[in-house]
């Protein structure tokens, strides 16, 4: 054998000993499903398409953006919402950047939304409901439409229970309060950012108000208040539970 052609066999065995293996791809975390003026990095979401972790699905004006799980469990974006899917070993994870979600989670497929440091998950082993909105830049009104929710939020991660049809508003500061550390969440990345005013990914809950004997965060309140929405709207919810309207 010649030096020459010993080199280039010592030269490819020790290229593919040096080279990576292939990378892992993106775990995909639901399917589209019919949807309407709904965008991931800038190319249209068409029924059927995978939606991965890290994608930022933003909607347009007039336009609705739909992602199932599996199991049951599956999302709807109102207009001009843009929310970012993320999957772990255990659940799916939606975090609102603006606008408005409604998701369905299951004891077979968990679902946590979350917001700013806030994260709003079933409150049982039972399907759950729960529409988390943005009625204003830092005003945040999460409803349980179904089943009962958990939202935990602040410094202390506290927790406060929301029974089936009550809502908490939870305010937003752009403060941190001190000792927060880094904002949380996550800043999107270059080219998938959505063009919102201000992000809340550099939001805090901030303050703290007693509601039914749980503490969590700042200026949290209870009330009775359900989100202002139509009769037709509600009956569009994910929910299976819509009534008709008259």
């Amino acid at each position: 054998m010649s030096i020459t052609l010993r080199r280039l066999m010592i030269a490819v065995v020790a290229g593919a000993l040096l080279s990576p293996g292939p990378l892992p791809a993106a775990a995909v975390v639901g399917s589209a499903g019919p949807s309407e003026g709904a965008m991931v990095h800038g190319v249209t979401l068409q029924q059927g398409t995978n939606v991965f972790s890290g994608d930022v699905v933003e909607v347009g004006p007039g336009g609705e953006g739909v992602v199932t799980f599996g199991h049951n469990a599956m999302a709807r974006f109102a207009e001009q919402s843009a929310v970012r899917a993320t999957r772990d070993a255990n659940s799916i994870g939606l975090e609102l950047l603006r606008g408005r979600m409604v998701f369905r989670a299951t004891p077979e497929q968990p679902v946590v939304g979350s917001f700013a440091d806030a994260f709003v998950r079933a409150g049982s082993a039972e399907e759950t409901v729960a529409i988390v909105a943005f009625r204003n830049p830092t005003l945040v009104a999460v409803t349980a439409e179904h089943g009962t929710l958990a939202v935990t939020a602040g410094l202390a991660k506290r927790t406060v229970e929301v029974p089936q049809g009550q809502t908490v508003e939870v305010t937003l500061s752009d403060k941190p309060p001190e000792g927060a550390g880094n904002p949380p969440g996550q800043q999107p990345a270059p080219g998938n950012a959505p063009p919102a005013s201000k992000s809340n990914a550099a939001l805090w809950v901030t303050g703290v108000v007693l509601a039914g004997g749980a503490v969590i965060g700042i200026a949290l309140s209870q009330g009775q208040r359900q989100p202002q929405l139509t009769c037709p709207q509600k009956a569009a919810l994910v929910s299976p539970f819509a009534f008709p309207c008259s």
